[in-house]
């Protein structure tokens, strides 16, 4: 039979127990409000330069989609501000997808009087529009 130690006798089978860890010692309270300290720097620079991303990627947003930005930041403030009533937001969304339909298809009238005349893409749209009523 093999040798077994004192600590698998003294509880049957099984892996040796470890010694216990020396007990450590207490910090200050003056060690704490050091490590707090730190640690309170260390996230105030993590924020600063999360901030400053972020601020940048805006920046760059705001240059390069100015209309877009002002929709995005339109709608935060809507959500963030609780919203309208249900009614109200149901008027301001119809009277904006008029508005949106009557452009698109004044886009696309455009763009198809000029697609079939060369001389027309001179005129105003109201103009062209007119044109092709009286041709009809």
């Amino acid at each position: 039979m093999s040798a077994m130690s004192a600590s698998e006798n003294s509880n049957g089978s099984g892996p040796p127990s470890r010694p216990p860890r020396p007990p450590q010692e207490p910090r200050s309270l003056g060690d704490h409000g050091r490590q707090i300290h730190h640690d309170a720097d260390a996230l105030a620079v993590s924020a600063r330069d999360a901030t400053d991303g972020v601020q940048r990627y805006v920046t760059a947003q705001v240059e390069q989609r100015p209309l877009t930005t002002l929709g995005v930041a339109a709608g935060v403030g809507y959500v963030l501000g609780g919203g309208l009533s249900p009614r109200l937001t149901a008027l301001l969304i119809a009277a904006a997808a008029r508005v949106a339909t009557a452009y698109a298809v004044r886009e696309l009238g455009t763009r198809i009087l000029q697609g079939g005349s060369g001389d027309l893409s001179t005129r105003a749209p109201e103009d062209t529009l007119g044109a092709a009523k009286e041709r009809s």
